[in-house]
Formats: C-alpha cells, sequence, structure tokens
C-alpha cells in the first residue's frame, strides 16, 4: 500500500510482519480539516495525536511564532521544547505500533516549519530577525547518533523542524482549500477572538499562505516517493492532497479514496456525530470555540456548496470590501491571489 522507507528500526512492528501507517495529516487553517480528523476520530483501526506541537510553537522556550511572551512565567510551556514535544509523540508511536494500530498524527504545517524555509520567502529584517531552529534528535534510532542517518535536524532536507529519520517515515494528507475560502474565514475567526487587524501581520500571511503545504509536498515527492508526480488526480500514492470543499461534498468519495490506501476499514469512518453540549464549550478556550464553531454545532458532514474551479476572485473580493471596508477587503484580495499559484499546484494532484 505504498508504505515509506523507514531507517527507525523500532517502526518495524506490526501485524503479520508490516509497518503501521503513520499517517501525518498536514493541516491548514480554514481547510476542513477538523472534519477529516473527527471522521478519523475512534476509528478501530487508528489512534489519533493533534497539535503535539503547537504550544512549543505559540509559547515555549524556543517560541516560532509572533505570540508575545507570557509576562509571568507559565510551568507548561517553559518546558515546551520542540524536542520534549517530539519525544512525546516517539513514546505514543512506540505505544499504539506495539497494538499493530496506524496512527494518525494532526498537526498545522506552520507550528513545525523550519524558520530558514519561512525566511527564504520572507526575509528576516531587524523587527523580524531569523529564528534558529530548535534542534530536535530522534532519540529511538538504535546508534543514537546525532547526526547519523538523518536522525538530527542539523544536516536535514526536510523543510520541518523535525529530523529526515522520521520524517521519511510518515504517510502524508496535505489538506487544501480555496484560498478565497480559507483565508476570509481564518481572518473572521482571528477578529472574533482579537481585537488587532492581523492582516497585516506576517504570523497572518505565514498561516494562510499554500506555500508551506506545497513544499512539504513537493519534499516527499523527491526524497521518498518519487513516481508521485506521475498521477494528477491520484489517489493511489502518498502523498494525498485533499481539498476541503471536495471532503464536505464529494465526502463517500474522499474517504473511501483515502481508506482504499492506507487499508482502512471504511465502517469505522465517523458520518453523525452529537453537537457538543454549551456546558462542554462553555470550558473550552475562547478560540478553540469560534475555530470549531461551525463542527461542535453540527451532527455530521454539511456541505458547503462551493467548488474552488467556480469561485472569481474578484467578485468575492467585492463582499470582502463592503464586509470589512476597503483595505482589509483589498489586502484580503492580495493574501488570496499571493497564494493562488501554490493552491492551483497542489489542486492538481487532489483526490
Amino acid at each position: 500500500m505504498g508504505l515509506p522507507s523507514s531507517t527507525n528500526g523500532s517502526h518495524e512492528t506490526a501485524v503479520a510482519g508490516t509497518a503501521p501507517l503513520r499517517i501525518w495529516h498536514c493541516t491548514h487553517p480554514r481547510t476542513a480539516s477538523n472534519v477529516l480528523a473527527k471522521q478519523f476520530r475512534g476509528h478501530p483501526q487508528l489512534a489519533s495525536k493533534e497539535y503535539t506541537f503547537m504550544t512549543a510553537f505559540l509559547f515555549g522556550p524556543e517560541k516560532l511564532s509572533g505570540a508575545p511572551k507570557a509576562s509571568e512565567p507559565v510551568p507548561h510551556q517553559e518546558k515546551a521544547t520542540f524536542q520534549n514535544g517530539f519525544d512525546e509523540l516517539q513514546d505514543f508511536l512506540a505505544r499504539i505500533e506495539r497494538e499493530g494500530k496506524h496512527i494518525f498524527i494532526k498537526e498545522h504545517i506552520s507550528f513545525v516549519l523550519d524558520p530558514r524555509v519561512l525566511a527564504a520567502r520572507f526575509p528576516p529584517s531587524d523587527s523580524q530577525p531569523l529564528k534558529p531552529c530548535p534542534k530536535v534528535v530522534d532519540r529511538t534510532n538504535a546508534d543514537g547518533a546525532d547526526s547519523m542517518n538523518g536522525n538530527s535536524n542539523v544536516d536535514k532536507t526536510n523543510p520541518s523542524v523535525l529530523p529526515d529519520s522520521f520524517i521519511r517515515t510518515l504517510s502524508p494528507i496535505i489538506q487544501i482549500r480555496h484560498p478565497a475560502i480559507s483565508i476570509p474565514s481564518y481572518y473572521r475567526a482571528c477578529i472574533s477572538v482579537a481585537s488587532e487587524n492581523h492582516v497585516d501581520s506576517e504570523g497572518f500571511i505565514t498561516a494562510t499562505t499554500f506555500a508551506w503545504p506545497r513544499i512539504i509536498f513537493d519534499w516527499f515527492c523527491e526524497h521518498v516517493y518519487p513516481h508521485r508526480k506521475e498521477t494528477f488526480r491520484g489517489h493511489d500514492s502518498w502523498p494525498l492532497v485533499v481539498d476541503g470543499d471536495d471532503l464536505v461534498n464529494e465526502n463517500e468519495r474522499v474517504m473511501t479514496a483515502i481508506c482504499s490506501l492506507a487499508d482502512l476499514d471504511m465502517k469505522g469512518i465517523m458520518r453523525e456525530w452529537d453537537p457538543i453540549s454549551e456546558e462542554i464549550k462553555q470550558k473550552q478556550p475562547e478560540n478553540v470555540q469560534r475555530f470549531l464553531s461551525t463542527l461542535q454545532a453540527s451532527n455530521g458532514i454539511i456541505k458547503s456548496g462551493l467548488k474552488g474551479e467556480d469561485i472569481v476572485v474578484e467578485e468575492e473580493a467585492e463582499k470582502w470590501v463592503k464586509e470589512f471596508g476597503p483595505k482589509i477587503g483589498n489586502r484580503l484580495k492580495e493574501a488570496v491571489e499571493a497564494t493562488m499559484d501554490d493552491y492551483l499546484y497542489l489542486a492538481q494532484f487532489r483526490i
């Protein structure tokens, strides 16, 4: 089923002598990625782990985001290094693989992006200097040498902060959505939980561009799955590309394709669920409530009725000007146009 090559001996622990899949759900804000994760949650052949590196990215001592530091030390944030997150993930993988299950790892790409990759697209400045790439070592490798076999991220080739030896073991699902849908949706979510104007910030641009999913896709095609680009609208080789609107509008087709490649039973896919109660939502952080509002209020898949190929950016931009005013509306249009080539490139490979 197209398993990736592995230099990690501990990965060879599986039923019938085959390695369980490590499915890496490479996500992007407002692409309906939470729908896909929801559908796999509780699948008897899978165990899920989500946003392992979010705290390290946002608030940890090596934080790569522009989020302000807490005025007072927060113990769990002070310990949230990328190495600690990676060790936690490796422990989880080892335990689940001993059970013979596949793993579904969900992570926003921007949370694990090498800052040097970011700097190539957005050059550092006095106000935004280049951040060092956090050192991460794959301690599960038998020889234990930091720089052997891509075991450390010091000599790595992949665009994340994680070592090649680990990244090569992953089977990626890269999720996208037309930027004229995802970018204004992200802006609405941001301004609903914060008063600042996010649209001009580096954080907004880095969170909404599809440059990073494209770089990840190309790296896997070059280093792990060299024949992937021979099939455009393909679903018989990793990395898979899933468009969020395809997912909600043609859910059965998309999920069948994913399960076929991953050798997962479609009967384990969640199609219906109970809405989250108000009592539970009130205990959630405000940003969680906002970003998950549609999913948490639903009891199943909600079709969007949208198709990327039918969207005319100029017509959508007129709506943004009316909704947000000319300055913000035009900035959103610029952000959409700046990443359209990246989106269209990936879209040609979608399921």
